[in-house]
C-alpha cells in the first residue's frame, strides 16, 4: 500500500469529519442564538399587571345594579361605570363621560358635552340617548326627583345633553358627579328592566362575581386609555385584623380604599414595615359627631348643650382613641382652609371644663347626689347616648361617658345596629347620638346641612328653625360662588351658636399597599375605587 496515499485518505477523512462538526457547532450557536431572542423579546413584553384589594365595610357582594339601593350596590359602581363629571379627592370636578358643560345665568339650564368615540364594553357606542335613558330612570326615584329639581331633559344631538331645571340649583354637578348618577348601558337590561349584566363605559369591565370576590379586567378601548393594571380583584374581608394578615401575607396587595377596616394599632405597626407605603388623608372632610334631640329632656337648654361641648376633650379622643390618625373638629365643615366652605374665624368650643360647670349652672344644674351627678328639681342629669357598637365609637362613647361624669352628668351608652339608629333618631327617641358626614362632600356639604339640619332632611336633629330652613334653601339656589360662600359662613355661625350636637374629629383617610404600587388617589368611602385607574405597579 502506498502509505503517501494512505496518509492523504486519512486526512481527508478527518477534514470531512472536522467540517461535520462545524457545521453542526454552527447550527447549535444558530439555534442557540434564536432561542435567546426569544427568551430576550419574551421578557421585554409588558408583564401582565394584577391587583387585589381588599375591602373592610363588612358587606359581602350582592351585586352591581346602578339603580340599585343600598351601600353594596354602590362602593363598584364606578369601576365599571361612570357619572358624566367626577369630583376629585380635592373637591374640584374634572371631566369623565362629558368633556364639558356650562349654565346659564339663572342656574336653571345645564348643558353637558359628551365625548365622542367613547364605547361600552360590548363595543356599542356612547351617546346622549343612554344618558336620557339613566336619568329618566333615576327620576322615577321620589328621593331622587326630591333632590333634583329637573324639570325636563332634553338631547339637541348624539354629544349634547340639557338638563331644564324647575329652579337654581348650584350643586348640580355634586349630582351628576357622583356614583348616584353613572351612566349603563341600556344593553345591561332585559325587556322588563332587569339587569342581567353591568355593562359601562368604565376603565375595566366585569369578569366574574361572588359574594366573596369580584373579578374586572381593563378596557382596551378606554377613552383615557388602557388602565395600566390588567387584572383587578376586590376581596370582602370585614374582620380588621385578617385584612392585615392578608397583606402581609401577599393574600392582597392593598387594604384602606373604602376607609374602614384597619385599626389604628395595625396603621403604626405597618408603618414601620419597609415592603409597604402608608398613604394618608389628613384633609378629610368626614366628620364623626353627636348629636343632640334637644326637643325633649335637658337638651333642650341650648346651655346645657354648650356646656357638653365644653366638656368633651377632643384631643384627647385622638390621641387614646385613634391614636392621632384624626384631627380635632372645629365647627360643621372644617378645621382649616384645606376643606372648602370652612369659615376659618370659627374658634369651636375648646375643652374648658369651668366653663362647661358655669353653663350648667346657669341652667338651674348646681347640685350633685351622692353619685356625684347633678341634680335639678330632683331629677338626675341622666342622658341616654345611640351609637354603634365599632371599634372607634364604643371606645369614643366610653370615653364620653367618663368625660361627662366628671362634669357630673350621667351617661347611659346604647349599641345599636345603624338602621336602628336611623329609626330612632327620625321617631325622636334619644338624647345623643353619634353620627358620620353622610352627604358631606369634599366639593359641597349642602346635603350634610340639608339632611341633619333641616326640617325637610330625613335624618334632621334640628328642627323647626325657620332660619336654618331658609340658609340651607338659599345656599342651594344661589349660584354666585361669593354670596355662596357668605351663606355657608352663616350657616355655621347659626350651627355653632345653636349648638345641635358636637363635632368631635376629622378621622385620616387610610390606605396602605405594596411598595411596587403607585398612583393611589382618595375619593368618597361610598365610591371607594373612583380612582382605581390611576394605579399601577412596577
Amino acid at each position: 500500500m502506498n502509505l503517501l496515499h494512505f496518509g492523504q485518505k486519512k486526512l481527508s477523512v478527518w477534514l470531512m469529519i472536522f467540517s461535520f462538526v462545524l457545521i453542526l457547532s454552527a447550527c447549535s450557536s444558530n439555534q442557540s442564538s434564536g432561542a435567546g431572542s426569544q427568551n430576550k423579546d419574551a421578557n421585554t413584553e409588558k408583564k401582565n399587571q394584577s391587583l387585589t384589594i381588599a375591602l373592610g365595610h363588612g358587606l359581602d357582594y350582592l351585586g352591581m345594579d346602578p339603580y340599585g339601593n343600598g351601600r353594596e350596590n354602590t362602593v363598584l359602581r364606578t369601576v365599571v361605570f361612570e357619572p358624566l363629571a367626577l369630583e376629585t379627592s380635592k373637591g374640584q370636578f374634572e371631566g369623565a363621560l362629558a368633556k364639558s358643560w356650562s349654565v346659564n345665568e339663572t342656574g336653571t339650564e345645564w348643558t353637558f358635552k359628551l365625548r365622542e368615540g367613547v364605547t361600552f364594553h360590548d363595543g356599542t357606542p356612547f351617546t346622549s340617548s343612554a344618558v336620557l335613558e339613566a336619568f329618566n330612570h333615576y327620576m322615577e326615584d321620589p328621593n331622587f326627583s326630591r333632590r333634583a329639581p329637573i324639570e325636563n331633559i332634553v338631547a339637541p344631538d348624539d354629544y349634547t345633553v340639557v338638563f331644564q331645571l324647575q329652579k337654581p340649583f348650584a350643586p348640580f354637578l355634586n349630582l351628576v358627579g357622583s356614583y348616584q348618577c353613572v351612566i349603563p348601558s341600556p344593553n345591561s337590561f332585559d325587556e322588563q328592566g332587569k339587569m342581567v349584566k353591568p355593562i359601562g363605559t368604565g376603565p375595566f369591565a366585569l369578569k366574574s362575581q361572588s359574594k366573596e370576590k369580584v373579578e374586572f379586567v381593563a378596557y382596551d378601548s378606554h377613552w383615557r386609555e388602557k388602565p395600566s393594571i390588567d387584572e383587578l380583584q376586590i376581596v370582602y374581608i370585614s374582620d380588621p385584623a385578617t385584612m392585615a394578615l392578608a397583606l402581609e401575607s401577599g393574600e392582597v396587595d392593598l387594604i384602606g380604599a373604602d376607609g374602614y377596616g384597619i385599626p389604628q394599632a395595625e396603621i403604626k405597626r405597618l408603618q414601620d414595615n419597609k415592603d409597604f407605603t402608608v398613604v394618608m388623608n389628613a384633609d378629610s372632610s368626614s366628620l364623626e359627631w353627636v348629636g343632640f334631640n334637644s326637643n325633649t329632656g335637658p337638651l333642650q337648654d341650648v346651655n346645657v348643650r354648650k356646656a357638653i361641648n365644653y366638656a368633651l376633650d377632643r384631643g384627647q379622643i385622638v390621641e387614646f382613641i385613634y391614636e392621632g390618625f384624626a384631627t380635632p373638629a372645629v365647627g360643621p365643615i372644617g378645621f382649616d382652609e384645606s376643606i372648602l366652605w370652612t369659615d376659618t374665624s370659627i374658634q369651636g368650643y375648646q375643652y374648658d371644663l369651668e366653663k362647661a360647670k358655669q353653663l350648667l349652672a346657669e341652667a338651674g344644674w348646681k347640685e350633685r347626689n351622692n353619685e356625684g351627678f347633678l341634680v335639678k328639681d330632683g331629677q338626675v342629669l341622666e342622658l341616654t347616648f345611640l351609637l354603634e357598637g365599632t371599634r372607634t365609637w364604643k371606645p369614643t362613647g366610653e370615653a364620653i361617658q367618663n368625660q361627662l361624669a366628671e362634669l357630673g352628668i350621667k351617661i347611659n351608652l346604647e349599641l345599636r345596629d345603624n338602621s336602628v339608629i336611623r329609626e330612632l333618631v327620625k321617631k325622636g327617641q334619644f338624647n345623643m347620638v353619634g353620627l358620620g358626614s353622610i352627604g358631606k362632600s369634599a366639593a359641597d356639604p349642602y346635603y350634610f346641612f340639608q339632611y341633619y339640619f333641616t326640617t325637610r332632611g330625613s335624618g334632621t336633629i334640628l328642627t323647626n328653625n325657620e332660619k336654618m330652613d331658609k340658609l340651607v334653601s338659599d345656599v342651594v339656589s344661589t349660584i354666585d360662588q361669593d354670596k355662596r360662600s357668605e351663606i355657608y359662613n352663616e350657616i355655621q355661625r347659626e350651627v355653632m351658636d345653636l349648638a345641635p350636637g358636637a363635632f368631635l374629629l376629622h378621622p385620616h383617610r387610610v390606605t396602605i399597599m405594596k411598595n411596587d404600587i403607585s398612583g393611589w388617589d382618595f375619593a368618597n368611602t361610598m365610591d371607594p375605587l373612583r380612582f382605581v385607574y390611576k394605579l399601577s405597579r412596577e
